[in-house]
C-alpha cells in the first residue's frame, strides 16, 4: 500500500503536534495562569490567598495532599472545589494543558 505525501506528512507530523498537546507549553501556561489563576493563587509562595498557594507542589504533592501529577492537576482545575470554580468548559483542552504544564515547574 502506497502512501501519499499527505499520509507520510500525517504520520510523521501528527506524534510531535499531539505529543505538544498532551504536555502543554510551560510558557504560555504560565501566560494563562497569570490571567486566569493569580487572582486566587500565589505562584511563587505556598501561603493562601483566596486559594491555596501552589509554589512548591513540583516537589511531589498538591495542597489537597494528592501526588502532583499532571492527572491530578487537570482533575482539579476541571472540576475545581472547595470554592475554586470548574474550567472544564471555560478553558480549551490547549490552554488547560498548557496551565498544567505550568503549574508542574511551580
Amino acid at each position: 500500500m502506497a502512501l501519499s505525501a499527505a499520509g507520510v506528512a500525517l504520520l510523521v507530523a501528527g506524534p510531535v503536534f499531539a505529543d505538544n498537546h498532551e504536555g502543554g507549553d510551560a510558557a504560555k501556561g504560565k501566560e494563562a495562569f497569570q490571567q486566569r489563576c493569580l487572582v486566587c493563587h500565589f505562584e511563587d509562595s505556598a501561603d493562601k490567598k483566596i486559594g491555596p498557594g501552589l509554589a512548591g507542589v513540583k516537589d511531589g504533592t498538591l495542597p489537597s495532599g494528592k501526588d502532583t501529577t499532571s492527572e491530578n492537576v487537570l482533575e482539579n482545575l476541571n472540576k475545581g472545589g472547595n470554592g475554586m470554580p470548574a474550567f472544564e468548559q471555560m478553558l480549551s483542552e490547549e490552554e488547560k494543558a498548557n496551565i498544567v504544564a505550568y503549574v508542574l515547574t511551580l
